[in-house]
């Protein structure tokens, strides 16, 4: 990925950073004004100093120098009051702007290509999400960017009050500003390899706790806690290395080196002031108020270039944020399919091919057809591509040639939303949340219910079991159903399926998980629920689909063997291979 050339944020972040900044334009006025103000008020505390040491004390004024004591005492107040509020205002605009870009990202990872999504880690895509942007919004905006307001004006007040002053004297402590800038410039292309690599660190810490801890099980199992503690020393350590590193140069370019420089010219000020003064051109009150500009024009050189350093670790940030921007959204047609019918859909696939690119057979010149109320289903030797086909009919994936349609419909001029409406569809893994098993059958509802999630259960058959919990449906899960049985959770989602009330039902060995007595009630609810529908079911227990009208026989992409069940046990193929490997007889029972 390219950055601007003109040393910008990448892209889209950059982008997006300008939208929401234009939309604060009131706030940002504000900011503005408010650091006029703040400058304006700043800048009376060293004349306070001038007039108290040249007129007040030599005059021996105690009323002149009372007031200006209280004026001392009231001038820090109120730089503190409009010290808050900017501070507030670049907040609240900071986190405007991380809101922003993590909405929009947010929405992007929601569209985006599974094909591409799946080429990133769970903890990347988290890190990138939540910490990345942040990094962009709430610090380099909200910290280092918009303070450049406060700072530009402050440093232009300063600068004058101090020309006033002693324009001989401003010219010598301007020294320090080439200087500074210089050492800066010289330093930024080492910043930025430098927070490219602490950024990546931090992401591989985090993705690797991500995988860690769902695996818990695993790592138990196989006495790999000392394994997994190593590797988690050798990430601490990386992560202490790069740090100490970023903290380091961070001291020096913003901090050591500057106060070098800003010393060098304070003592070069000093000496030529006592000069200035004893040619009787300047009074020692008019040195005592520019030696108290000058640490504060410093402060604010050193924030200003400080923001080029800090400007390296927003890019890093962005140049991961906008590697995620880069992938494709879904393609989505603008056909939508009638819901109002009664029947099954009928699907035709006509020499489809598709490869995952992964090492995966995919599906090669792939011809078959589904007639509106016909049970599929699809068998073969495990890896073959049957899976594929429901990721196909899904839209999970694009055929890379060939066409399928619904209806008559090609599925890439249909809405991704109305196809997916009319599927009930049924996973291998079941994803739940951590939530209420209500909450998971009604999902994405948000009502409450009850009534409607009780009878989906009842036609998955779980509602005994369901009610036999101490919380019934208020029961929580846990994270991905860690609560629940395999075979309870697959029949919570044939419930969330049912409960679609499709025209569609795509099961991927979708009773896998249950036992033999408990997957005999499933599929008398699923003969059931597919009544006027259309059933593809993915198995590799030819068992569970003996009453399928037609079976599809698939074998390394390719569909080998069409027919009832009576005509592929006639044919003695591959079919009749995997029937007698399962030890059926031809009457259908199971061998005793």
């Amino acid at each position: 990925m390219r950055l601007r050339e003109d040393g910008d944020l990448p892209t889209r972040s950059f982008q997006l950073l300008n939208e929401e900044l234009r939309r604060q334009i009131p706030r940002i006025s504000l900011l503005v004004l408010l650091a006029v103000v703040a400058t304006a008020v700043g800048l009376i505390q060293p004349l306070l100093f001038k007039v108290l040491i040249d007129t007040a004390i030599p005059a021996a004024d105690a009323r002149l120098i009372g007031l200006l004591l209280v004026a001392m005492v009231i001038v820090p107040v109120l730089s503190a009051g409009l010290h808050f509020v900017n501070h507030y205002l670049r907040a609240f605009i900071g986190e405007g702007v991380a809101q922003g870009l993590r909405r929009e990202l947010f929405d992007h990872l929601l569209h985006a290509r599974i094909a591409e999504l799946e080429k990133f880690k769970t903890g990347e895509l988290i890190s990138r999400l939540t910490g990345s942007c942040g990094k962009i919004g709430e610090v380099y905006v909200a910290n280092h960017l918009l303070p450049l307001v406060l700072n530009a004006v402050l440093l232009i007040g300063t600068l004058a009050a101090m020309t006033a002053l002693s324009w001989r004297l401003s010219l010598l402590a301007l020294l320090a500003f080439p200087l500074s800038y210089l050492l800066t410039r010289r330093t930024r292309g080492h910043a930025e390899t430098l927070y490219r690599s602490f950024s990546s660190v931090l992401e591989a810490g985090q993705s690797y706790l991500h995988e860690l801890f769902p695996g818990q099980r695993t790592v138990r199992a196989f006495n790999a806690e000392a394994h997994e503690e190593g590797r988690w020393q050798e990430w601490i350590e990386r992560h202490w290395r790069i740090k100490a590193r970023v903290e380091t140069f961070h001291e020096l370019i913003r901090t050591i080196l500057p106060e070098f420089i800003n010393y060098v010219a304070a003592g070069l000020v000093f000496g030529y002031g006592a000069f200035e003064i004893i040619q009787g051109r300047l009074t020692i009150g008019s040195l005592v108020a520019f030696v108290a500009y000058l640490p504060r024009s410093y402060s604010v050189l050193q924030a200003l270039l400080g923001t080029q350093v800090n400007l390296q670790e927003a890019r890093a940030n962005a140049e991961k944020v906008d590697a995620l921007f880069d992938m494709t959204r879904e393609p989505s047609g603008d056909r939508v399919l009638s819901s109002t019918q009664a029947a099954g859909v009928a699907l035709v696939f006509d020499n489809v091919s598709f490869a995952y690119g992964r090492g995966d057979s995919g599906v090669q010149d792939l011809t078959f057809n589904v007639e509106p109320g016909e049970f599929i289903a699809v068998v073969g030797p495990s890896g073959g591509g049957k899976s594929t086909i429901i990721d196909l009919i899904m839209g999970f994936y694009s055929p890379r040639s060939g066409t399928i349609t619904l209806d008559g419909t090609d599925l890439r001029e249909l809405s991704l939303a109305s196809l997916r409406g009319q599927i009930g569809f049924v996973p291998q893994d079941t994803f739940l949340w951590n939530d209420s098993i209500a909450a998971n059958i009604l999902y994405p509802r948000h009502s409450d219910e009850l009534d409607t999630s009780k009878q989906a259960a009842r036609q998955a058959r779980i509602d005994d079991f369901v009610m036999g919990l101490p919380d019934g449906y208020r029961t929580i899960v846990g994270e991905r159903g860690v609560t629940l049985s395999g075979g309870e959770r697959q029949r919570l989602a044939v419930a969330r399926a049912f409960l679609q009330q499709p025209r569609l039902l795509l099961l991927d060995e979708a009773t896998s998980a249950l036992d033999a007595l408990t997957e005999q009630k499933v599929r008398a609810a699923i003969d059931k629920a597919r009544a006027g529908r259309t059933a593809i079911v993915v198995a590799h227990r030819l068992v569970t689909v003996l009453q399928a009208d037609r079976f599809l026989v698939i074998d390394q992409g390719r569909l080998v063997e069409t027919g009832t069940l009576q005509e592929l046990l006639a044919r003695r193929g591959l079919f009749f291979d995997l029937y007698q490997a399962q030890s059926f007889a031809s009457d259908g029972r199971l061998h005793a």
